[in-house]
């Protein structure tokens, strides 16, 4: 059957028209996980916020760092000797002890964060007279000082302006040097490196020397001053004690003409039996101290540990064996408990066997016990006897002795004080010979040099670190602002979120090669190049996205200025150059762009007349550089006046399409122009022309909403002015993406 050019209208439905997507879902990814190259296109959409946020994040490092005191560090090595050099000779015993244990390093560490030891090291310097350590101790730089000191500006200001108290001063200053120094003992070894940090490099190296100096060298004076003072204390206690032992060996002497006893080791019989009997005694109470300790004991564990936790029943055998036999079958139990409930024959019997070994343990145990208590009370009644013959032998002899004991006294306390005379005598020879001959207890290994480059901060981590922290926060920035953008950047874009087909895209006519000085000319000049080639792709799109004939194709907007009129004067010339017979109508009653850029705004009989017209006849003009005919708007419209009034322009639709191949209209944008509605409505195909990157969602589904449900079965989606030179790092799964494989394929 012959097939009439009908107007759209009394065609036969279609399919069901498509639904827009609205939940949330719309906006997923179309791959099942969001994948590394997804991420990464993300972040190439947004490499100028990714690449800004790095630059601060290096700039805020870098003035960090600048704003950081340089920290400088000098450190001097002292060893302490174990042995020192022996000038005077000295008894066995006597010498400066030698520091060998870890107490005693840690000694001298302390000695030297003294603040007594900063005192000194503060004199010997002559650093409160500095105005520049002043200046630190009393007001610490500030940021902006660190930053105006590494340009050399107001390094002598901050000095100037610092009064201080001299004697608060000196407190802090000791404070300030303590605060920043650091004693420490390298491994294992007797050196200690003494390591000072401050903000002037040459100041570092002056304290640390100052520091290590002093300790190797104060140590010798301090033992001098003391061994001096020792000898005059010394020298008075040695004339005392010489009297006080003359003295007692005077009194000796006499007490022993007085008394008659010649020697005190002239002793009788009786002395000797009482000698004897004091020793017996001493040995038998240690006996008996001993026997009834261990009783008691013994007690106390039987009762607080039961017949088990009696210690003396371990001393015999048969203890011993009961136990190891109780352990085995302890072990027995338990693991028959784990497997078997209470009632279990086997399990009943090693618990009876238990028990039975338990009462043999308390049984030996007892027995143990009762040795112990006859053990205890023979050692009793063998002290006591010992006691009783004692007292009546010395109640015998205590006249006999009363002499002997008294000259025993007077010889004691004359041997004790000639003891300690002779000790004070020895010691004090000891320091007058060593006195001038004292040797320092430690030298300087290493010293201290001035430090050319600051411990801190460090400009390569630093700077690093911002790096770091630049690339992770700008990811992030560019991920999150491309997750939340909801403009189209792919034709993936527009048929996940929107649910409608994308016929294609029309790249930026100066993103790809060759191209001309604007479309229109690119497409005459350029037939075969990308810009050509998108168009006619999305011409392929239009007629193979439904049953319908496609000869009158809409094109339209959601908003103005998403480059509708170029399209439609583009697709037309593209459709003349391929000898189809095409015209296109500027159905923009507003803007007339299209009239605009083919030079007809001023021209004859345009649509007005057009539409007013009963002739069948339809004046329009020819492209002079194609077979295009258009049909312009060359006057403006009455207010009020509507082009589909009366269908007037319906009727001008239908004789177009019989004497056309294709008759695309230039429409307005549909959200500010209601009459587009109506219009796109008669028509075989809707095209909706989108910015790249700049049209939002939520305005392409407003004016999707618009649109009747007759429009929707032909409607179909073209992303316009796609950069190619961008496109390409976003990713994506459409041609546009892959541009940089083809583009040279046109040259």
């Amino acid at each position: 059957m012959h097939r009439l050019n009908l107007p759209a209208i009394y065609e036969e439905a279609g399919a069901v028209p498509q639904v827009i997507g609205g939940s949330a879902e719309a906006y997923r990814y179309s791959e099942d996980q969001i994948t590394l190259r997804y991420l990464f296109a993300m972040m190439r959409r947004r490499r100028e916020a990714f690449f800004l946020t790095l630059a601060i994040c290096v700039l805020v490092a870098l003035l960090w760092t600048t704003a950081l005191p340089r920290i400088y560090s000098s450190t001097a090595d002292v060893v302490m000797i174990t042995a020192p050099t022996q000038v005077v000779p000295l008894e066995e015993d006597g010498g400066v002890p030698a520091p060998v244990r870890s107490e005693d390093v840690e000694t001298q560490i302390q000695l030297i964060t003294s603040r007594q030891m900063a005192a000194q090291v503060l004199d010997a310097t002559g650093l409160t007279a500095d105005r520049a350590f002043v200046a630190d101790v009393a007001a610490p730089r500030s940021a902006m000082d660190n930053l105006l000191a590494s340009m050399a500006i107001g390094r002598g200001d901050r000095a100037q302006r610092v009064r201080v108290d001299p004697a608060a001063l000196r407190e802090k200053s000791i404070s300030y040097l303590l605060k920043r120094l650091s004693v420490a003992r390298i491994g294992e070894s007797y050196n200690l490196r003494i390591s000072y940090t401050d903000e002037d490099a040459l100041r570092t190296a002056k304290v640390a020397n100052a520091f290590a100096r002093l300790y190797t060298t104060d140590d010798a004076r301090e033992l001098g001053r003391n061994n001096a003072t020792a000898a005059r204390v010394l020298k008075s206690r040695v004339d005392e004690l010489r009297k006080s032992a003359n003295d007692a060996f005077a009194a000796v002497q006499s007490y022993r003409i007085r008394t008659g006893l010649l020697s005190s080791a002239a002793t009788s019989l009786s002395e000797q039996e009482i000698s004897t009997y004091n020793q017996q005694i001493a040995q038998a109470r240690a006996e008996s101290a001993r026997d009834g300790a261990a009783l008691s004991r013994a007690r106390r564990q039987l009762h607080s540990g039961g017949a088990n936790g009696v210690g003396q029943g371990v001393t015999s055998s048969v203890v011993t064996s009961l136990r190891s036999e109780r352990a085995q079958l302890v072990l027995k139990e338990r693991d028959l408990s784990q497997r078997y409930f209470d009632n279990n024959p086997d399990l009943i019997t090693v618990r009876q066997q238990i028990a039975d070994i338990d009462r043999q343990i308390a049984a030996e145990v007892t027995r143990s016990i009762k040795a112990l208590e006859s053990t205890a009370d023979t050692s009793a009644q063998r002290l006591s006897s010992l006691l009783a013959s004692r007292s009546g032998t010395r109640s015998q002899l205590s006249s006999d002795n009363t002499a002997l004991v008294t000259l025993a006294d007077l010889e004691k306390q004359a041997e004790a004080t000639q003891a300690l005379y002779q000790s004070y005598l020895q010691r004090y020879n000891s320091v007058v010979a060593g006195t001038g001959s004292e040797q320092p207890t430690a030298r300087l290994v290493s010293a201290a040099n001035v430090p050319i480059l600051p411990i801190s901060p460090k400009l390569p981590i630093n700077l690093a670190l911002g790096f770091v922290v630049g690339v992770l926060l700008g990811a992030m920035i560019a991920v999150l602002s491309e997750l939340s953008y909801h403009g189209f950047t792919t034709l993936d874009d527009i048929e996940s979120r929107l649910g409608f087909r994308a016929l294609g895209f029309i790249p930026s006519h100066r993103s790809v090669e060759p191209h001309s000085a604007t479309p229109l000319d690119t497409v005459r000049d350029h037939s075969n190049g990308a810009f050509s080639e998108a168009l006619r792709n999305v011409i392929v799109s239009i007629r193979q996205s439904g049953a319908r004939s496609s000869k009158v194709i809409a094109i339209t907007s959601a908003l103005p200025g998403e480059g509708k009129s170029t399209i439609a004067a583009c697709l037309a010339r593209s459709l003349a150059l391929a000898n189809e017979r095409v015209i296109v109508i500027d159905c923009d009653v507003i803007r007339a762009q299209l009239s605009d850029r083919f030079g007809l705004i001023d021209g004859g009989p345009g649509l007005y007349e057009a539409l007013h017209s009963e002739s069948r006849d339809i004046a329009h003009y020819p492209d002079e550089q194609s077979s295009l005919r258009i049909l312009p708007i060359t006057r403006p419209f009455p207010k009020g006046e509507r082009l589909t009034e009366q269908g007037r322009l319906h009727r001008v639709i239908a004789r177009l399409r019989e004497e056309f191949d294709v008759v695309v209209l230039d429409c307005p944008p549909i959200l500010p122009i209601a009459e587009s509605r109506e219009i796109v409505s008669r028509t075989d195909s809707v095209v909706l022309v989108v910015h790249w990157r700049k049209t939002m969602d939520r305005v392409v589904k407003a004016a999707i909403r618009q649109l009747p449900p007759r429009a929707l079965k032909g409607l179909g989606i073209v992303l316009n002015k796609v950069d190619m030179k961008k496109q390409v790092r976003f990713g994506g799964s459409d041609i546009s993406s892959f541009y940089k494989n083809y583009r040279g394929y046109y040259s």
